[in-house]
Parts: C-alpha cells; sequence; structure tokens
C-alpha cells in the first residue's frame, strides 16, 4: 500500500510540473529577461512542490488513520463473528435445554394425569366400597334396632303385664303365732308354727320366715310375753340385718307382755324375721300371746 502511495505521488508531481510547464510561456515584454522568468517558474514549481508534500503528508496521515480504522474494523468484525458464533450456540445450547426442559415438563404432566385419573378411579373405587360399607352397617343397625326395640317392645310388654298382675294383685299380709321353741339361744330364729292367715302365701311355717313376693312398703310387728325373773332379748331381722331390737328383764314376779313393730321397704324375694339376740331368750304362753305378723301396705 505504501508503494502504490508513492507512485501515485510521483504521478501527481509529474502532472502538474507538466501543467506548468506548459502553461508558462515567455512573457510578451521585451524588457522581461529569461532569468527573471526561470526564477519565477522554479519558485511555482517549488511551491508546488510544497503544496504536493503538504497534501501527500496529509494523505498519509490520512491513510494511517484508515488504516486504523480498517484494523479496528477488522478486529470489530473479528468480535462481531466470535459474538455472533457465541450467541448462535448459546441460541443452540438454549433451545437445546428448552425442548429437554420443555419435553420434561411435558412427561412430568403426562405422568401427573395418569396419577390424577389413576387417583380418581381408586378414590371412586374407595368411595363406591364406603357407601356400601356404610349402606351395609345402617341396614345392620336398623336390623339391630328393629331387633331391639322388638325386644325392648317386649319387655316393655311383659313389664306392663308385671304392674298390672300387681294392680290386681290383693293385698299380701300375715299373722302366725305359738313359738316352736320358748327357750331360744344367740341368734336362733323363732318359728311360729301357728298361722292365723297368710294372704300371698309369704309366710314359712317351718322356717319362721317371711319372703317378699309384691316389692312395696311393708309393717312388721312382733308381740311376746315373758314370765318373772327371766331375760328375753328379740330383733326383727332383714336380709341378715337386725332392724328392730327389743329386749326385757323380770326381776320381780307376775308375767309382762310387750311388742315391737318396724316398717321395711323390701324388694322381690327379700326375707324378713325375728330371732334371739341372747343366749337365754325365754317366751311364755300358749297361743297369741308370741306372734310374729306384717302386711304390705304401699306398693
Amino acid at each position: 500500500m505504501y508503494f502504490n502511495m508513492r507512485l501515485d505521488r510521483t504521478c501527481i508531481f509529474l502532472f502538474m510540473n507538466i501543467v506548468l510547464v506548459t502553461s508558462a510561456r515567455e512573457p510578451s515584454c521585451q524588457a522581461c529577461s529569461r532569468y527573471d522568468f526561470e526564477e519565477r517558474l522554479l519558485e511555482r514549481v517549488l511551491r508546488n512542490e510544497l503544496v504536493i508534500e503538504t497534501m501527500l503528508k496529509e494523505t498519509r496521515e490520512t491513510n494511517v488513520k484508515v488504516e486504523s480504522a480498517i484494523k479496528l474494523l477488522h478486529e470489530d468484525r473479528g468480535k462481531l463473528a466470535d459474538s455472533l458464533n457465541g450467541l448462535e450456540k448459546s441460541n443452540t445450547e438454549m433451545d437445546t435445554e428448552m425442548k429437554g426442559k420443555l419435553q420434561g415438563a411435558l412427561k412430568n404432566m403426562s405422568d401427573s394425569l395418569a396419577f390424577v385419573e389413576h387417583l380418581q378411579e381408586e378414590m371412586g373405587t374407595k368411595l363406591d366400597n364406603t357407601i356400601k360399607t356404610v349402606m351395609t352397617n345402617i341396614s345392620d343397625a336398623l336390623a339391630e334396632m328393629t331387633q331391639n326395640a322388638s325386644i325392648t317392645g317386649l319387655q316393655l310388654k311383659k313389664e306392663n303385664e308385671i304392674l298390672k298382675d300387681q294392680l290386681t294383685i290383693p293385698f299380701i299380709y300375715f299373722h302366725a303365732h305359738t313359738p316352736a321353741a320358748y327357750n331360744l339361744g344367740y341368734g336362733q330364729d323363732v318359728v311360729y308354727t301357728y298361722v292365723r292367715v297368710n294372704e300371698g302365701q309369704g309366710y314359712d311355717t317351718k322356717t319362721g320366715i317371711f319372703t317378699v313376693s309384691v316389692p312395696g312398703l311393708y309393717l312388721f310387728t312382733v308381740h311376746y310375753n315373758v314370765y318373772s325373773s327371766t331375760y328375753a332379748y328379740l330383733a326383727i331381722n332383714h336380709q341378715g340385718t337386725q332392724i328392730q331390737p327389743s329386749f326385757y328383764q323380770q326381776m320381780g314376779s307376775g308375767y309382762a307382755t310387750f311388742s315391737m313393730q318396724v316398717f321395711i321397704r323390701a324388694a322381690m324375694s327379700d326375707k324378713i324375721w325375728v330371732e334371739s339376740t341372747y343366749s337365754d331368750t325365754r317366751l311364755h304362753g300358749n297361743g297369741p300371746h308370741n306372734s310374729f305378723s306384717g302386711a304390705l301396705i304401699h306398693v
């Protein structure tokens, strides 16, 4: 490139000199000398050469700047090509990555949809089974409730019949006298052998015990007779518990008669009797002087 510029400068310089020589001519004035003409021609040539040198210098400077600009342009072009290559590679990688991620997402979505469908199907099956189970349980519960209601109805009917029977049962009462033994030890039961009345058949002449056949409130009374200088300790017993005790110690002469009574709320099959609470209880008198009686006064 430098050789071309030098050739261009030489060509321009020759062209300018040719133009100047051609255009230069001798002055028309006879007085002007040839020396003066050549001096002015040389001056012009020098001035033109100076101008040409200046132009060449500026041209060289411009050429340097152009070369620098072209070099920078080539560098920028290389960088741009690298950037474009990198961008293209990045786009390719991004496309590949996006395609991979998109395919993965689509696969995951497909798997999720399949799982949801399977879950819905399974839940539907479980729901159907649950509904069937619940319906079966409800049917069983209804059947059991119906059976229980039937049993309850039968029980209520039976209880009503019992209540009706109780309402229609006549009064329960008894009166017994004449003990089987007059000398009694501690804890010995008094057995009254003669029964005047035994409505309801609750009193037993063999044991001396009254057994409750209708629950309710009863009144029991004991009447006993004692001879002089003797002891008598008796008590009305309910289910093994002394409810009403009584005692007498006769130190003088003659006879004495005593009685005791008690209210007892008795349940079905409860037992009430009279027993001795002393080791040497002695009774006296025949017939109704010693008696045991009871009556149902409220159901």
